[in-house]
């Protein structure tokens, strides 16, 4: 088998990493390429573990993401939809072990399928009451405001062949440029509208409409939607006091595209403008200097080898 090549590409968190600290995302798609086989203790091997953890909040949001993709994934293969306290009993048990895992940071013995904490790694002190309050306020909330909300009627009213994607990565060309995209949900409504709906489990953000104009780009390529074919939906999960979710629609219209396009153009050529050789991905972490506000230091996953402790 040839060797893995490490490509350039672009995606929205790729976006986000670059914008957050310019060595955290050297680190992350450079430093710790070809660590999967890299021998337990080298730098390469520590970096791309570390990439692996996630904060609390990004975790419980991707157990939430895990469970209702096993939810509408069962759903599209069978027609039913698994009643709510089975998903319930089912995602806290698997939350657990993997929170059981992470804690004796099993992490580092596992080749692939890596879930672990920040927070356990670098021993932070959380109090108990404060891991049940994530527990309860995003992983349970977020999935019983799932299930209590319009935005999963509306799913089961419409007929599975107009289902296009459950949470499947794909990817797509922008100017020669490989983009990647998992879209949470998409279906086509009775007017032959594409809906492309993305699960939130925080707060209202500037980079989720970039995010759902990415994914209406690559919906005219994949599903060739016109661009006043596709509704974009923001699905805000974790609600206070037991309210379903919400849904806010984004604008995809081809100004708000060719808007998305300029920004993607732009990030693109900055992430390049750094590399050593562009023409081979290839980066020299020189390049890529550490940020310089220390307080975001404190939530990163690679203070230790940044020297950041």
């Amino acid at each position: 088998m040839a060797d893995l090549q490490n490509e350039f590409s672009w995606s929205k968190s790729r976006h986000e990493k670059f914008g957050e600290c310019r060595r955290a995302y050297y680190y992350t798609y450079y430093g710790s390429w070809g660590g999967w086989d890299a021998p337990a203790g080298s730098p390469v091997r520590e970096l791309y573990v570390l990439k692996k953890l996630s904060s609390r909040w990004q975790w419980a949001g991707s157990v939430v993401h895990d469970a209702i993709k096993q939810v509408l994934t069962r759903a599209r293969a069978t027609g039913d939809l698994r009643p709510l306290e089975a998903v319930l009993e089912q995602t806290r048990q698997r939350a657990r072990a993997q929170f059981a895992a992470s804690r004796g940071k099993s992490y580092w013995r596992e080749k692939s399928r890596i879930v672990g904490l920040v927070e356990h790694e670098y021993a932070e002190p959380v109090k108990d009451e404060e891991w049940r309050r994530l527990y309860d306020a995003v992983i349970d909330g977020s999935l019983k405001a799932f299930y209590a909300s319009a935005v999963l009627e509306e799913i089961r009213r419409t007929p599975r062949e107009r289902w296009l994607t459950v949470d499947v990565l794909d990817k797509w060309s922008f100017e020669g440029t490989t983009v990647w995209a998992a879209v949470d949900f998409a279906y086509r409504d009775a007017g032959g509208r594409v809906h492309l709906l993305d699960w939130k489990t925080g707060k209202e953000r500037g980079a989720d409409h970039l995010q759902v104009g990415t994914y209406a780009l690559y919906a005219r390529q994949k599903w060739d939607a016109a661009p006043e074919g596709v509704v974009g939906g923001l699905v805000y999960l974790a609600q206070e006091e037991g309210r379903p979710a919400e849904r806010v629609d984004v604008q995809a219209d081809e100004a708000t595209l060719e808007a998305c396009r300029g920004e993607m153009r732009a990030s693109i050529a900055s992430m390049k403008a750094l590399l050593a050789d562009p023409s081979r991905n290839a980066a020299a972490v020189e390049a890529f200097p550490q940020v310089e506000d220390r307080d975001a230091c404190r939530r990163c996953p690679y203070r230790r080898p940044c020297g950041r402790l």
